[in-house]
C-alpha cells in the first residue's frame, strides 16, 4: 500500500495521449492533432511520426487496460461492451506542493474510429485517478451521443487539461 501512491509526474498529458494512441494503433506513433470543430475532425488524416517497438507487449497490456475500466480503478469511465474504454488511472502528489494529481490515460473506438483521451486533475485529497476516469467516461459518452466520430480513420488523441478547457 505504501508504494502504490506515487510522487510527481514525469510526462505531459499530451505525451500520455501519444503513448495511449500508439498502443491503440499497434505501436504506430502519430503526430498529435487537435481538431477544434466537427469540420476539422472530418478532415483529420493520420500523420505517422515513427513506429515504436512495442508490438510484442501490446497483447499483454490490453487485458489490464480493459480490466481497469471493467472492474478496476477506472470503473467510472463507464465500461460498455460495445464501445469498451481501455485505460490506466494514476494518483500521486506533486513533490513541490501538497497538491494531489489524478490522471487517466485511455483510448476507445467509437463508430469505427479510435480516440485517445487523457484527463489530468490537480487539487486536494478528493482528486484521484478514478475521478479522472469518470470525466473521461463523460467525454466518450458525449462524443458518442453527438456522433463526433462518424468515419473510420486512425487514432487522433485529444487531451483534456482541466474542466475550464472543455
Amino acid at each position: 500500500m505504501m508504494t502504490s501512491f506515487g510522487e510527481g509526474i514525469k510526462l505531459t498529458p499530451l505525451q500520455l495521449a501519444a503513448l495511449m494512441s500508439a498502443i491503440a494503433n499497434g505501436g504506430t506513433l502519430n503526430y498529435l492533432q487537435y481538431p477544434r470543430s466537427q469540420a476539422e475532425a472530418e478532415r483529420v488524416v493520420a500523420k505517422v511520426k515513427r513506429q515504436l517497438p512495442i508490438q510484442q507487449v501490446i497483447p499483454e497490456l490490453i487485458p489490464g487496460l480493459l480490466g481497469a475500466t471493467e472492474f478496476g480503478t477506472a470503473r467510472r469511465a463507464g465500461y460498455v461492451a460495445t464501445d469498451p474504454v481501455y485505460g490506466k488511472t494514476g494518483t500521486c502528489t506533486d513533490r513541490e506542493s501538497p497538491t494531489h494529481l489524478g490522471w487517466f490515460g485511455s483510448f476507445t473506438q467509437i463508430a469505427g474510429r479510435k480516440l485517445a483521451v487523457v484527463v489530468l486533475l490537480t487539487g486536494g485529497h478528493h482528486v484521484s485517478g478514478p475521478v479522472a476516469s469518470g470525466i473521461a467516461g463523460q467525454i466518450y459518452h458525449t462524443l458518442a451521443q453527438q456522433n463526433y466520430m462518424p468515419h473510420s480513420t486512425a487514432l487522433t488523441p485529444v487531451a483534456l487539461f482541466s474542466p475550464s478547457s472543455w
